[in-house]
């Protein structure tokens, strides 16, 4: 296996495990539980307050896709950003012990990730580095799935930087994904700025492959299987428990 295959292999699992806390129901009310603001607040500062106490710009520019006025409204003025991002850390690993319980390669799993996410550069990777300092819990379940997340916020921001180099907009690229489905939940839903041409977003694609594959040369061959086979498998265990 190359590290270029380990990425790309590795990129859809990764992505939707560690999305899938974000999606969950259960976040939303745990989040107004534990003192984090209701509904599409608790994921803007949520996500982007692991960074610090930023402002709502800082979060916009962590954020790449999401349109400034849908972070600044949803930018709550009686919490800081970084104890919303440390509450929304503690339900993403309590999420993903539920997610894994029971999962046999969670230590394994976390002890592969941990090594991407620990030797990757943090260089106009905010959001990354500050999900990869997020508290790291004990326990290997939630422990695997923290760095499962950390691994998906480090590709993100490698397709944050390829895109912002190929000079695509936030909202053009958002458009020419998925058939522009995420157009409003990004709040664009207003511009007139049209979809990236198919060239530009398989450049931005090649660029992102490119860069991950960097990330993913700290394993070996054989490890890089393995992870491959893992995040795979804890996925599939994930979403085995509904």
């Amino acid at each position: 296996m190359t590290d270029r295959s380990c990425a790309q292999d590795s990129a859809q699992a990764v992505q939707v495990l560690g999305a899938r806390f974000m999606l969950d129901r259960t976040t939303f009310g745990r989040g107004v539980e534990i003192g984090l603001p209701k509904s599409m607040a608790s994921y803007v500062m949520g996500r982007m307050g692991v960074i610090g106490d930023i402002s709502a710009q800082e979060a916009t520019d962590a954020a790449w896709c999401i349109n400034f006025d849908m972070i600044n409204e949803n930018w709550v003025d009686d919490l800081s950003p970084s104890a919303a991002g440390a509450l929304y850390a503690q339900i993403c690993v309590e999420q993903g012990r539920t997610y894994l319980e029971g999962f046999a390669g969670a230590a394994r799993l976390a002890e592969l990730a941990g090594r991407i996410a620990d030797a990757a550069d943090d260089t106009d990777a905010a959001l990354f580095a500050g999900w990869r300092d997020a508290d790291r819990p004990d326990d290997a379940e939630g422990l695997a799935y923290l760095l499962v997340q950390v691994v998906r916020e480090l590709r993100f921001c490698r397709h944050a930087a390829a895109a912002r180099a190929a000079g695509a907009s936030p909202v053009s690229l958002v458009q020419a994904k998925n058939g522009g489905s995420n157009v409003g939940i990004f709040g664009w839903a207003d511009s007139a700025d049209q979809p990236a041409d198919p060239q530009t977003v398989a450049d931005i694609e090649t660029a992102t492959e490119a860069a991950s594959a960097l990330d993913h040369a700290v394993l070996n061959d054989d490890e890089q299987a393995e992870y491959v086979g893992l995040v795979s498998a804890a996925l599939a265990h994930a979403e085995a428990q509904n």
